[in-house]
């Protein structure tokens, strides 16, 4: 662990200290976003393999999904619906969400902020 004391701060630090402390992140922003976009790489690359548990193609099959649909990314797709079906409230969101259908939430607090604003004649202050 470093001594506080020894630690320089980065405008007491030479112009091409500087520069050269800037281009280490530079370079380890550049390795970090080429690794997030290696990651949606594999699992966009996963997600289009067909499906091997049988179970699931065959309830595929009999939604009537074609053949040539069955992947995983439609397997998540039916767990995710089977879940909404279920009344899983956070499958749904997200299914609607996929849909770009996404409907604002009613939030009760919210409402009662409104309220209140309405209640004290639109001055703001009082409430934030």
């Amino acid at each position: 662990m470093a001594n506080e004391e020894n630690l320089i701060p980065f405008n007491e630090r030479t112009e091409s200290e500087q520069r050269q402390i800037a281009q280490k992140g530079g370079i380890a922003s550049g390795v970090a976003r080429r690794r997030k976009r290696s990651m949606k790489e594999a699992a966009d690359y996963y997600l289009s393999l067909p499906e091997t548990d049988r179970r699931r193609v065959n309830a595929l099959l009999r939604d009537e999904v074609d053949n040539e649909d069955i992947d995983n990314q439609m397997s998540v797709v039916m767990g995710i619906t089977e879940a909404a079906k279920r009344g899983d409230a956070r499958a749904a969101g997200v299914l609607l969400k996929m849909l770009g259908e996404e409907t604002v939430q009613e939030d009760p607090a919210a409402d009662a902020l409104e309220a209140a604003r309405k209640l004290l004649g639109g001055v703001d202050s009082a409430i934030d």
